[in-house]
């Protein structure tokens, strides 16, 4: 089982990272939809939705919405909550992003650094295979990635924390091209300690535009920031790639 399957499944993936900020989200969608999204993109795919806090913002604004992931207790989260809000709109599936599915899309998302999971280069590039069989001629397609070099720069090698009881500690290293995170869990709270892990490739902008030129994917816009600033490799807190299948 790859470490993504057992992580994001876990319900104590769900409680460490309970305080992300839906505004953060909300600022995302709503920056997209001033900039790019229109009526002409009716239809959109959140690719790698996890609970949908994207998703359910995309679907509060009249989009058509379709969430994938992996995990089978991200999509219960992400229909529950979609149940919740009253959303008649959305429409969430288990699904690998590597598994296009059989329909097109207007638009599709990859947001908060839903990407580059995969050991190698080729099986991580084969994501965006995947997003150009399910996308319209024309379509537009956004990816939201860390911001490599400054991660890199910035990123905090140990942590400690606690939450409901549950004590945890985090440690952060470079290694082989990508960014791990070894998170380990005790408490009386669980019946034994466990531990899991993360690991994200560290792609900069120049390996996107050659993967994404080998697919007619053009490169339309490029932000370092949800309020539309400029993108540098030094200081942005985001790469946020905006591109448009060609004819």
């Amino acid at each position: 089982m790859d470490w993504f399957e057992e992580w994001f499944n876990s319900p104590l993936y769900e409680k460490l990272y309970a305080d992300r900020d839906e505004k953060e989200a909300e600022q995302l969608i709503e920056f997209l939809e001033e900039t790019l999204l229109s009526e002409q993109y009716h239809s959109i795919l959140d690719l790698g939705c996890g609970r949908g806090r994207h998703s359910h913002n995309l679907a509060k604004r009249g989009y058509e919405v379709t969430g994938i992931d992996l995990s089978p207790e991200a999509i219960k989260t992400a229909k529950e909550k979609a149940s919740e809000l009253g959303l008649q709109n959305t429409e969430f599936k288990v699904r690998d992003m590597r598994d296009p599915l059989p329909q097109k899309f207007d638009a599709i998302v990859n947001l908060f650094t839903t990407f580059g999971y995969f050991k190698s280069d080729e099986e991580n590039a084969s994501v965006l295979d995947s997003v150009i069989k399910m996308l319209k001629k024309e379509g537009l397609f956004v990816l939201d990635y860390l911001n490599a070099e400054k991660v890199k720069q910035d990123f905090v090698s140990e942590e400690e924390g606690e939450f409901q009881g549950i004590q945890y500690e985090i440690k952060r290293y470079i290694k082989n091209g990508a960014i791990h995170k070894d998170i380990a869990f005790a408490g009386d709270k669980l019946d034994k300690p466990r531990v899991y892990w993360e690991r994200v490739k560290l792609y900069g902008l120049d390996w996107f535009k050659k993967e994404m030129d080998k697919r007619n994917l053009e490169i339309i816009d490029v932000n370092g920031d949800y309020q539309g600033g400029n993108y540098d490799p030094q200081s942005s807190p985001r790469l946020l790639i905006i591109s448009r299948l060609s004819k």
